[in-house]
């Protein structure tokens, strides 16, 4: 095969990947959106039950809850985010789509961390981190003894 035909089918190739990876990626920022609608309307279950099993053998359902309550205690109301970090991820349970954002809370700073699994046009949540100089885990989940 000539050469010019290897690079055409090398660029029809290239062109597909980008497509699929910024369709993914626009599927998992919609998926980052609803979760914030519903994390500030108090729809933990909802977040709970629609993740995916992995997050839901990673964590209960009350712990899962624990831990956005607490965030909000110590951060407050979500307010901003920069544009996120992100990579996709093609494998063979699927795409991923990973966003490290730099947000912004009513009380403070924190690095956040979304990790969903692109099912067509949906966006599954697999996996969710936080940290923020403001709060320490066990203090978010209430385990932390008090103090003297």
């Amino acid at each position: 095969m000539k050469r010019s035909a290897w690079l055409g089918i090398a660029v029809l190739a290239l062109s597909v990947l980008a497509d699929g990876c910024a369709k993914s990626r626009e599927t998992a920022e919609m998926g980052t959106q609803a979760f914030r609608r519903r994390a500030a309307r108090g729809e933990l279950t909802r977040i709970y039950s629609e993740a995916a099993p992995e997050f839901q053998e990673s964590t209960t359902e009350a712990d899962f809850a624990k831990l956005m309550e607490g965030i909000g205690r110590k951060l407050g109301a979500w307010q901003s985010s920069k544009p996120p970090a992100w990579k996709v991820f093609s494998g063979m349970g699927g795409r991923t789509v990973t966003f490290g954002y730099a947000s912004q809370f009513e009380k403070g700073p924190a690095n956040e961390e979304f990790i969903w699994r692109i099912q067509g046009d949906r966006a599954i949540l697999v996996g969710y981190h936080i940290n923020s100089p403001l709060f320490m885990a066990d203090d978010l989940l209430g385990t932390r003894p008090p103090n003297p």
